[in-house]
């Protein structure tokens, strides 16, 4: 006897779960603009990284400050008066402080909008070490020119000299200010800068608005009275995010950030850090307008070279038919290629 035909169980379709990536070109700004985007992602990130960064900081601040009271460096005067001396270990550790932005800055990129790290760095979804390298050879030269000027026509300071920290405040430089720096621009034209912009519908008024709001912030966290350091400030961030834009990532402003940083700092260890945080009004003058000038020198040199290593601007990683490989490559998937 002949078997009884049964035809095959349709299955309900299964709902894919919304992309967490862009599904048609977008820039750096606007990469949180993708099918999984709510209009409260954007406020859940910074509010989680904005809390998450103060408290670790609070902590911190508590433990350095506790040593330098047993050490009998500072006193609780000191800190009553808000008039604290900065010390090695505070240096260090504010150092540290905003090298953590980038692994916080991670969780709340990876929590929140659902990508991975790399797609923090740039829209090809990692970091490019490569490319970074060669940011910092652009950079170099022309900072190490300017600072020659700079001591040839001021001199040397008259209290430069080995000092009894000054191997600890080496070291803390070398090792912790390039992580310094780059943790300021995962935060601010990195997580910040893309909420920000993943608000508008139009690409350039996302890149305006971010871009304004960000570098305000970046210059009000600097807490400086002088309006001209100020001015520096909010130019340094409006150049860093046109770096961001045009390279498709963050490693040009990072490598102008940690030259700036390091090239600013290179003294520090032989002449002290007492009034290494003094930006009162009166510190800043006109001169800082030829720091604007060699950042503006600086940035437009990596975007003539970005235009001429064709560095993509825009990415839809997950639109139809692309798969990424693990490089963050456009290339054939786990399946393709194959028999």
């Amino acid at each position: 006897m002949a078997e009884a035909f049964h035809p095959p169980i349709a299955w309900p379709p299964h709902a894919d779960r919304p992309a967490e990536l862009p599904v048609v070109p977008r820039e750096y700004h606007e990469f949180y603009r993708t099918p999984r985007l709510r209009w409260w992602h954007p406020l859940a990130a910074l509010g989680m990284f904005v809390g998450l960064w103060l408290a670790l900081n609070l902590v911190l601040s508590v433990l350095v400050l506790f040593y330098e009271f047993a050490q009998g460096t500072l006193h609780y005067d000191d800190l009553v008066s808000g008039q604290l001396t900065v010390t090695p270990a505070l240096f260090l550790v504010n150092n540290l402080g905003l090298a953590a932005a980038i692994p916080l800055a991670w969780a709340a990129h990876r929590v929140v909008f659902g990508q991975r790290a790399g797609w923090l760095f740039s829209i090809v979804g990692r970091f490019r070490w490569g490319l970074l390298g060669r940011f910092l050879l652009i950079a170099c030269p022309f900072y190490l020119v300017a600072y020659g000027i700079e001591v040839a026509v001021s001199g040397l300071p008259d209290d430069l000299g080995i000092r009894p920290e000054t191997w600890f405040l080496l070291a803390s430089v070398l090792l912790t200010t390039p992580l310094q720096s780059a943790g300021e621009e995962v935060a601010m034209r990195g997580l910040m800068a893309r909420s920000l912009g993943s608000w508008f519908g139009a690409s350039r008024v996302g890149l305006v608005v971010s871009t304004a709001i960000t570098s305000v912030v970046f210059m009000v966290v600097h807490g400086a009275g002088d309006p001209w350091l100020n001015l520096y400030y909010f130019y340094f961030g409006v150049v860093a995010s046109v770096l961001v834009w045009r390279t498709g990532g963050l490693e040009a402003p990072i490598a102008m950030h940690v030259v700036n940083n390091l090239v600013g700092l290179s003294l520090v260890p032989f002449t002290g850090v007492g009034g290494l945080f003094d930006r009162e009004a009166g510190t800043g003058s006109p001169l800082v307008l030829t720091q604007m000038a060699l950042i503006t020198v600086v940035a437009a040199v990596m975007l003539w070279r970005a235009r001429r290593w064709q560095l993509p601007q825009s990415a839809a990683p997950a639109a139809s038919g692309i798969r990424w490989n693990q490089s963050g490559q456009i290339g054939p998937g786990p399946d393709e290629g194959k028999g």
